[in-house]
């Protein structure tokens, strides 16, 4: 019986210890065009998906892009006015991208507190920029998205539709329209 308690409290002791660990959190990043202008249409264009986790205070980015019109030059974090909002990509963190037209996106990078509180309202978003869109709008954009399922074009969704307005955490409009599953309107 003694046995069996040194057994139980050392199992409590280590499921104690591991909750004081964060747990990583899994977002989705779809990488598109910037917004269509007439000095956009030809040179901004291409695709790209990444997928982040952040593990306490760090996130760390990975991901492909393709159908640049011209050679990536760099990529950022940056942190915009809201979900499909341009902001400020100036002093961002810069990430590692393929100087090609095609090729990969990756970096770890340790949040301050303004991306912290920025990225559960999907605030946070990546930019790469090419040689002919280059930098304040850049070639493609991506927002930071709680991980969700995607389905193929002409594919029908099943089940609840992630709607990143609504789906987000802590985004301005989040349960003020319905209520996801276990929330409560107030």
């Amino acid at each position: 019986m003694g046995f069996f308690r040194i057994g139980a409290a050392a199992g409590i002791l280590l499921l104690a210890g591991s909750a004081g660990h964060a747990a990583t959190d899994a977002y989705s990043i779809n990488l598109g065009p910037v917004a269509r202008t007439n000095a956009t249409h030809f040179t901004a264009l291409g695709r790209g998906s990444a997928d982040a986790a952040l593990d306490g205070k760090t996130l760390t980015i990975t991901g492909k892009f393709s159908g640049l019109i011209s050679p990536a030059t760099d990529a950022h974090l940056c942190v915009g006015g809201g979900i499909g909002v341009e902001g400020e990509c100036t002093g961002g963190p810069s990430l590692t991208v393929t100087r090609d037209t095609k090729g990969d996106l990756s970096g770890t990078i340790a949040l301050n507190s303004q991306q912290m509180a920025a990225l559960p309202q999907g605030r946070l978003y990546v930019q790469i920029n090419s040689e002919k869109a280059p930098a304040p709008a850049g070639n493609l954009w991506g927002w930071i998205l709680a991980a969700h399922e995607t389905v193929g074009q002409d594919v029908p969704q099943q089940g609840h539709w992630f709607l990143p307005q609504y789906d987000m955490p802590k985004s301005a409009e989040h349960g003020s329209t319905h209520p996801l599953a276990g929330e409560k309107n107030s």
